[in-house]
């Protein structure tokens, strides 16, 4: 006779704030549990999982005994991604697998931050006539951002600033954008020359007698 196995299904994510070559390091550890052995507890469990209800993806099977949870931790899932996963079971002596419901997740979003000086990537070079620049930035999946370098103070997470360089040198403005339920902060920078201003010009007139 055919041995019923009933499923309870639950998720939790760990997040890897790790980035490698930054991409976002996302894993995901899977339970289910088996709240019905159906009288024999020699069983197989495992976990099917992937990016649509079709699942693509399958764990590694697991001996279990009896009743309980079960997980597995899967790796190197796709940032800003929604997975689909569902646990499985099957007597160890019968052909009856059985799975829980679809369940859904969504994977963190790696932050993201463009700064750029008079619209640009940099590195520029000013004239000393034309110190005042133009700081502009924006990022996505971030909730805060924070300068640093040669200006500093909180930011908000998208905007601009104009600033006007005093002293001829090379200035580097550094600005860096977090997420604080993940952790996860991304960094952009530019750098910008002033020249020192020109020699100045004279020039040598005419004389104007009085007498």
């Amino acid at each position: 006779m055919r041995k019923k196995i009933l499923f309870s299904i639950f998720v939790s994510l760990i997040l890897g704030i790790l980035l490698v070559k930054e991409i976002l390091a996302v894993t995901a550890t899977l339970r289910g549990e088996i709240i019905d052995d159906g009288g024999d507890p020699y069983l197989l469990v495992w976990f099917e999982y992937g990016e649509t209800q079709s699942y693509g993806y399958t764990t590694p099977v697991q001996e279990k005994y009896g009743t309980g949870e079960f997980t597995y931790t899967v790796s190197g899932l796709k940032e800003c991604t929604t997975y689909h996963y569902r646990a499985c079971a099957r007597h160890k002596n019968y052909n009856d697998t059985s799975c829980g419901q679809d369940q859904s997740f969504v994977t963190p979003c790696n932050v993201q931050v463009d700064l750029k000086v008079n619209g640009s990537d940099g590195p520029i070079t000013v004239s000393f006539a034309n110190r005042t620049i133009t700081l502009s930035w924006t990022s996505q999946y971030a909730d805060s951002c924070q300068a640093s370098g040669d200006w500093s103070g909180s930011k908000q997470t998208s905007g601009s600033e104009q600033l006007t360089l005093s002293v001829p040198r090379t200035y580097r403005f550094t600005l860096t954008c977090r997420n604080s339920n993940t952790g996860v902060e991304r960094s952009d920078s530019v750098e910008v020359t002033l020249q020192a201003p020109g020699a100045p010009r004279v020039i040598t007139k005419g004389v104007v007698l009085t007498y």
